[in-house]
């Protein structure tokens, strides 16, 4: 039950903020009275919320995770370098770990103007630099990800771990560049990532700068046992 408990909370995506129940068995392979069954008791456990069009994640889910060790270590020592990235770039500037179960990352922590730039903007910013941490994932994980068009992730993934970044042409202009936080393993236990538009925005200069956040994140990730204990 554990296990289809698990299997159900990680049918949500990225951006995603409702799944109906019939979608959420479908992704979970399970019959649907079973995942009624399961998402009944993690509504009770606060894990899951019912929402206008379905279910979405919890206000429980969410306050168990921020007491994550290695969550809360990683973004004390990044967060200083990706506010340092906001004023070199003028580009939004992000913190996100790795998820141990797959490439999807994690946002942790975000650096950006508080007024600018619009909102569209600001989602487009924000979905290029997700797109970028993936890349940096699937290129330093711990493994393959299987996909119907792997060998052209493969290809890809040398790409990202030859220039040490990987860089995201999004909608409306915004680019996104990620860059690893690597663990004494060699894999990316974080991203730094950055993102904006042509307008005041120079990707090569950001690589540079995200490159060089990145090494000295993983200095100091490196002289701190408890977190490389956990990554």
């Amino acid at each position: 039950m554990l296990a289809r408990g698990l299997g159900v909370l990680r049918t949500f995506r990225p951006g995603e903020l409702e799944l109906p129940l019939s979608e959420i068995a479908r992704r979970a392979d399970m019959p649907k009275a079973t995942a009624h069954r399961i998402t009944t008791e993690l509504v009770k456990e606060g894990m899951l919320e019912r929402g206008e069009k379905g279910l979405r994640l919890g206000m429980g889910l969410f306050l168990l995770g921020a007491r994550v060790p290695r969550q809360l270590m990683l973004r004390d020592i990044a967060l200083p370098h990706a506010q340092q990235l906001y004023q070199l770039t003028r580009g939004s500037a992000y913190v996100f770990i790795a998820d141990p179960t797959g490439a999807d990352p994690a946002l942790v922590d975000t650096v950006r103007h508080p007024h600018r730039p619009g909102r569209r903007q600001r989602a487009e910013e924000a979905r290029a630099s997700e797109w970028a941490a993936t890349g940096v994932f699937r290129a330093f994980g711990t493994g393959a990800v299987a996909h119907r068009d792997a060998p052209a992730r493969s290809a890809e993934a040398d790409r990202v771990r030859d220039q040490g970044f990987a860089v995201v042409r999004g909608a409306n202009g915004v680019t996104g560049l990620a860059a690893p936080v690597l663990a004494a393993s060699g894999t990316a236990a974080g991203a730094l990532a950055v993102a904006g538009t042509p307008s005041g925005f120079d990707a090569g200069r950001a690589a540079a700068h995200l490159r060089a956040a990145c090494a000295a994140v993983t200095r100091e990730l490196r002289r701190s046992p408890a977190l490389m204990s956990a990554v």
